[in-house]
């Protein structure tokens, strides 16, 4: 117990050991929202209030087109922490809800909260904690709805590691030299 709080432990962990300057890559691109549409396979487009490197209590929404429906992810930034005995950087999402053509879907999903680290050490690489709730209606279907939660923190955890471990260019510098 911390402070009064206490402290959960999570539905779920899942790792993936990265060479150091992959690491590297993975904190800079998780960092940088301009960067999520070329890593994150449910990012097709980002709406937020800010660009480029994200702050603690940002919102932003994840659209993607899944069988003809825009789908829309809500998240926020919980929190942002780095350091550099060891160097690492971890950030707090808090899952806010999706809709679906506008309209307000995923319910069976109470709460879900995704805590990423990212160790840029020897023998470092990505870790993705998960808490969730789901809601008391799906007792009958709670199964399948913890697996999707939990399938949210595993295709991050596989877009971070195969698809961030690269410098990426900045999306607006691609823009700029496709005008030129």
């Amino acid at each position: 117990m911390i402070l009064g709080v206490q402290m959960v432990p999570p539905n779920g962990v899942w790792r993936e050991f990265l060479e150091l300057e992959q690491a590297r890559h993975v904190a800079v691109n998780l960092l940088n929202l301009d960067n999520w549409p070329q890593w994150n396979s449910t990012a097709q487009r980002i709406l937020s209030s800010e660009k480029g490197e994200l702050s603690e209590g940002q919102r932003f929404d994840l659209h993607r087109i899944e069988r003809q429906q825009l789908i829309e992810e809500m998240w926020q930034v919980k929190f942002i922490r780095k350091g550099n005995d060891p160097e690492f950087t971890e950030i707090g999402f808090d899952w806010l809800g999706q809709s679906s053509n506008g309209k307000k879907s995923g319910n069976a999903i109470k709460s879900l909260r995704l805590e990423i680290t990212v160790l840029c050490e020897d023998q470092g690489g990505v870790e993705i904690a998960a808490w969730w709730q789901v809601s008391k209606w799906t007792r009958f279907f709670k199964a399948r709805v913890e697996n999707s939660a939990k399938q949210i923190a595993k295709q991050w955890l596989s877009d971070l590691s195969n698809k961030a471990v690269l410098e990426l260019e900045n999306i607006k510098q691609i823009i700029s030299q496709e005008e030129e």
